[in-house]
């Protein structure tokens, strides 16, 4: 899911359901009926179908509405729950909050939620730090870190404790001008034609895997320290990456057949460590959103 689930929505929705009755709930909610009704059919075009069945002068829940329900009411009270928890921080103080983000995650989810802490937080002192998944786990664990945006370990750490936001499947990534940039799909024996660059992240790893168990060995002839350079080497047209979709103008993502390497990606911690103000508000902030996939 590309959209952002507003809590505006949410709560309309969630008024409508207690009352089945829309003016009562436009009412209750202190606005006007069109304005709750657009925002209910926004919600319902986001979630994939109708959440209410009109006959008449009576309204009732449809079965998806029935059952995103107890889902939605979580996650409002969720939401509500981390703008309390950061109001009542005084004003003058710094909430500090150190946070690890993987280098190959891109989320405009993740945008919302740290300027919705911020606005509900005026103290916070925010420090962002890069890194791969293995590096980042690394430093969490070192105490060097408050959460961490990774991609989920395939052996989880003792200690370890994560909540999942989306997964993101790795693609053929190359300059828009490629000669495959306007393919559907490219395949695994494509890939050996490919001026391929390494990078450490397990998705290329795992490509690696699969080449082997059907007699491939893919050559990588560049190499890039981060994300940054292995999309300076593409932009350049020195190399092909293998990655989630990075969302560049100038950059083309291929499905490649025969290579289905998905990554579901968390926010994590390690249990037992008490967490501040901010960190605990992120991690509220975190699960009371529907975080968009990228790459499907």
């Amino acid at each position: 899911m590309n959209s952002v689930m507003e809590m505006h929505q949410i709560r309309y929705f969630l008024s409508a359901a207690r009352l089945l009755n829309f003016t009562r709930a436009a009412e209750q909610c202190h606005v006007a009926q069109p304005s709750l009704t657009r925002a209910i059919q926004k919600l319902e075009e986001e979630l994939g179908g109708p959440l209410f069945r009109r006959e008449r002068a009576r309204t009732h829940l449809t079965e998806l509405g029935r059952l995103m329900l107890p889902h939605l009411e979580r996650t409002y009270r969720a939401a509500e729950d981390a703008k309390a928890l950061a109001k009542g921080f005084g004003k003058g103080q710094v909430a500090p909050l150190v946070l690890g983000v993987c280098s190959l995650v891109e989320s405009a989810t993740l945008d919302a939620v740290l300027a919705e802490l911020g606005e509900a937080m005026p103290g916070l002192q925010l420090n962002v730090v890069g890194g791969t998944s293995a590096e980042l786990l690394e430093q969490a664990l070192a105490g060097q870190l408050d959460l961490m945006i990774i991609e989920a370990p395939a052996d989880t750490p003792e200690r370890f404790e994560a909540w999942r936001l989306f997964s993101h499947e790795y693609r053929m990534v190359v300059r828009r001008d490629h000669p495959a940039a306007n393919q559907a799909m490219v395949t695994m024996a494509d890939l050996l034609r490919e001026p391929l660059i390494d990078h450490a992240c397990e998705g290329l790893a795992a490509l690696r895997r699969q080449a082997e168990v059907v007699g491939m060995s893919l050559t990588l002839r560049h190499a890039a320290r981060d994300i940054g350079q292995l999309k300076r080497l593409i932009s350049a047209g020195l190399g092909t990456g293998f990655m989630p979709d990075p969302r560049e103008p100038a950059m083309c993502a291929i499905p490649v057949a025969g290579a289905a390497v998905r990554a579901d990606v968390v926010l994590a911690g390690i249990q037992g460590r008490r967490r501040s103000l901010a960190a605990d508000s992120f991690v509220r902030a975190s699960r009371a959103r529907q975080w968009d996939s990228p790459s499907g």
